[in-house]
């Protein structure tokens, strides 16, 4: 029973039938003639159990849905509501006994095969709605904004827009303000949804609420990075409001989450006394700074204020430019030399940064500062061992250095202001540029001594 092909000549008889009842929909949009006609000797002969279910198999079709649905040249390649649709239209010839029985009986035996229809009963819709929400959470109420409402900023030429108070046509959208009222919530909540689609289409996530018309649907984000995107922390009015849209957008409990907003003692208690809640509180934190002005201020007093965290900052920041230069000798096969040239790090040196890599980053947070500035340390060694080993490298180091100082020292030199000296005049100034002069003269008699040898 394997198809061959889907071509008539290669058909086995059923499969023929088969072939005509799904021309019959794509032909001719599955006129009752047509149809409805085929499908009952489809059902009368149980041909759909006849017929191979996939590729390179012999074993039938076991559900009608199945059938239905399988792409050509195997099924319909259709939809279950579109079959129930059809069957509700008259036959042209059910005037006639013998057609008027014969469609009775197919229509029987094929909802028995599909089953009740779900998507009619309200507790199927609802149980539709509910999936849907687990599945998309804030994206859903997202789209609706995007789609629905207009900011009239940075309109799109031929873009309708209702005024408020106006319902909205098929191409209309409508004001914030129009939206809210329709929704009884506040114009804050609107808004903050339709900021939070405007980043993440800024993210490349969803298209942009401009591109959208109402009754668009697109293809939802997963629901755990909406909270990405979403933020209560646009100044609402309305404390306990902003806290059920976080919630809601993170999937908490409101009641606990509002239990812990009023009860800010127990909050600190919890923080002071769990390692755990601390992280909590940190992570919050850092998700609320980027949008919360008030409190980057804060922040940035209290690191300014408090000595032993400048202290844990500056150790901090050393810890990750040393970890950043033994990744990227491991990583990229690079060294950054201490006179600032960018060479190949020899196979020993890669080798080692390698091995403290991953010893570090078996431990957390890529291990702690004492283990990265003993890889750092261990790296440096080697490196200076290795270009003092090598006299090419060694010399061109040297050179390097030795550039790098003179080119400090002239640009120093030259930023002095030479134009009115004599009112400088001190002893001691004298003497030190005296000596300099003689350092100078010393270092290019020495340079010049280095060309005539070459």
């Amino acid at each position: 029973m394997s198809v061959r092909s889907d071509s008539n000549s290669y058909l086995t008889e059923e499969q023929q039938q088969v072939y005509q009842l799904r021309e019959s929909l794509e032909r001719n949009g599955g006129s009752p003639v047509g149809f409805l006609g085929l499908l009952a000797a489809v059902v009368k002969a149980d041909t759909w159990r006849k017929v191979p279910s996939g590729v390179n198999g012999e074993k039938p079709f076991a559900d009608f849905t199945d059938f239905l649905q399988a792409k050509p040249p195997f099924g319909l390649g259709t939809k279950v509501e579109h079959v129930r649709v059809l069957l509700q239209i008259p036959h042209p010839h059910e005037g006639v006994p013998h057609i008027r029985q014969e469609m009775d009986e197919m229509r029987a035996v094929v909802n028995k095969l599909l089953g009740p229809d779900l998507s009619a009963d309200p507790v199927f819709q609802d149980a539709q709605r509910f999936g849907t929400y687990a599945t998309s959470g804030g994206w859903l109420f997202g789209l609706m904004v995007a789609r629905s409402v207009h900011k009239n900023r940075g309109q799109r030429p031929g873009t309708v827009v209702a005024q408020a108070g106006e319902l909205a046509g098929p191409s209309q959208k409508i004001p914030l303000t129009a939206f809210a009222a329709a929704a009884r919530c506040s114009t804050d909540r609107v808004s903050r949804f339709y900021n939070a689609w405007e980043r993440a289409a800024t993210a490349g996530l969803v298209p942009a609420c401009d591109e959208l018309r109402p009754g668009d649907t697109v293809e939802l984000p997963d629901t755990s990075l909406w909270s990405t995107y979403f933020t209560s922390f646009e100044r609402s009015t309305d404390r306990r409001e902003a806290i059920a849209e976080q919630a809601e957008a993170s999937g908490t409990s409101y009641s606990k989450a509002l239990d812990i907003a009023t009860n800010p003692s127990a909050l600190r208690t919890a923080i002071l006394a769990d390692p755990k809640a601390a992280t909590a509180a940190h992570e919050a934190l850092m998700d609320r700074l980027e949008d919360d002005s008030e409190l980057q201020r804060s922040m940035a007093r209290a690191l300014a204020e408090a000595p032993q965290l400048k202290k844990a900052l500056a150790t901090e920041a050393r810890r990750t430019d040393q970890l950043d230069y033994v990744r990227k000798i491991a990583e990229e096969g690079t060294v950054k030399t201490l006179a600032g040239r960018c060479i190949e790090a020899p196979a020993q040196v890669k080798a080692e940064a390698e091995r403290y890599l991953t010893q570090l980053e078996n431990t957390a947070l890529d291990g702690p500062a004492e283990s990265v500035a003993q890889a750092y340390e261990a790296v440096q060694q080697l490196i200076t061992e290795t270009i003092e080993a090598n006299p090419e490298i060694s010399l061109q180091e040297r050179r390097a250095r030795f550039h790098s100082q003179v080119t400090k020292a002239s640009k120093t030199f030259q930023q002095l202001a030479l134009d009115d000296v004599a009112d400088l005049y001190e002893a001691d100034v004298v003497s030190e540029l005296e000596a300099l002069q003689t350092a100078v003269t010393t270092c290019l008699e020495g340079i010049k001594r280095g060309a005539l040898k070459q």
